[in-house]
């Protein structure tokens, strides 16, 4: 699986047109498919940027439960 532009940025918590810099000086190697969109391996990206750490209250990736009254009123 491969990053486009923002999800690298997002990943290493930098801005993209760092992201965007670093690929054009050939810091980083990336691709660019049909429609523009460049494409940037996680190894070759993390090589370079290293992931940014999440602050502990961050839960945007962490799958969420039903609230219990609306799953017991499914059952009922």
């Amino acid at each position: 699986m491969s990053y486009t532009l923002a999800e690298a940025a997002r990943a290493c918590g930098v801005d993209k047109s760092t992201i965007r810099r670093a690929v054009r000086s050939g810091r980083i190697s990336g691709t660019r498919n049909d429609a523009g969109v460049w494409h940037l391996e996680p190894a070759e990206l993390h090589r370079v940027f290293p992931p940014a750490s999440r602050p502990a209250d961050d839960t945007a990736a962490a799958p969420r439960a039903a609230p219990a009254d609306a799953a017991m009123d499914d059952c009922r």
